[in-house]
């Protein structure tokens, strides 16, 4: 929970027509009547040291990048932003005025999807988010550079077959891993992969080829298959130390069970990074991310660290 005074706090939504709710303090809930551009030139958000609760979603993604540049120039004092997981239940999206009587408070730690102050490691997903909401997913070169600036990119680079283009949408699906954390049972990965569709019957409908695929899950599912497997298996070099997910595939009999059980590992590889990252921390390092549980042998955690080590010291 947010350690802000709720009397100090504006905050905002972008409903489904466009137009931004606000609530400043404890006031109520309020309709502006306006789409964000012009919300932006308003009274409500206009002046210094301001204060602002967020909910990080899609179709907030505008305001977060036009508060976050303020912020980057001390016009902002801070923002704060959190998950949808704050809500009862996802059909309280359709109730502004419910949504933000809800961002008053929240029980859910920041680690589970509560309140954090946005940084520079949210900043890359808002803006490839803004970006899609004006003109729609385009993998340009704008989208590229938004996709080498989030956190978990050092280590997506690590395997040779990501499909950068792939792994932009990917990470606009998923957001925040922090969102899928389930506080009672915070190392489980289930929920996320319930969300990404990454369940044996999902699965085998996306791994045949037969198929015509329509169902959402289902999508996201063939989303992170296409992500990771852009090889056939039979051209891989499996002794890569790399080449990691490939040997989890052909170890679990190849097919739509080493699909899976690949794409389980891939999302879990990606999101440990991404989670570490977003820590501030190197993962590598300080045992947030631990590489022994996906390389199994000390000849690939040490590719794994050198490759790590060495895009540090090229960015530094």
């Amino acid at each position: 929970m947010s350690a802000r005074a709720d009397e100090r706090v504006i905050k905002l939504y972008t409903a489904k027509n466009g137009h931004v709710w606000y609530s400043v303090g404890i006031g109520q809930p309020t309709d502006s009547g306006r789409i964000v551009d012009s919300f932006l030139l308003s009274s409500v958000v206009s002046g210094m040291g301001l204060c602002f609760r967020i909910l990080g979603l899609p179709q907030n993604a505008e305001l977060i990048c036009a508060l976050y540049f303020r912020k980057s120039k001390g016009e902002v004092r801070y923002i704060d932003i959190a998950g949808p997981n704050i809500l009862n239940n996802i059909d309280e999206l359709n109730d502004p005025a419910l949504v933000l009587q809800r961002m008053r408070s929240s029980n859910l730690s920041s680690a589970s999807g509560g309140w954090h102050p946005l940084s520079m490691q949210d900043y890359p997903v808002y803006a490839a988010l803004a970006k899609n909401l004006r003109a729609g997913f385009v993998f340009d070169e704008s989208a590229r550079t938004y996709l080498r600036l989030h956190p978990a990119y050092r280590a997506l680079s690590f395997i040779p077959t990501v499909c950068e283009k792939m792994a932009a949408q990917l990470i606009t699906t998923i957001v925040d891993p922090r969102w899928y954390v389930n506080r009672y049972r915070p190392d489980s990965p289930r929920k996320l992969e319930l969300f990404l569709g990454l369940t044996p019957s999902s699965q085998q409908r996306v791994s045949d080829p037969k198929k015509i695929i329509t169902k959402t899950r289902d999508l996201r599912c063939g989303a992170v298959l296409s992500t990771w497997k852009t090889a056939r298996p039979d051209t891989v070099n499996m002794s890569l130390p790399a080449n990691f997910l490939y040997r989890i595939w052909r170890n679990f009999g190849g097919g739509w069970r080493g699909d899976l059980r690949a794409s389980q590992a891939f999302v879990r590889y990606f999101c440990d990074n991404w989670l570490a990252a977003l820590d501030s921390r190197v993962g590598t390092h300080d045992g947030l991310f631990l590489p022994g549980v996906y390389f199994k042998t000390p000849a690939e955690r040490e590719s794994f660290v050198d490759h790590m080590q060495r895009d540090n010291k090229k960015s530094s």
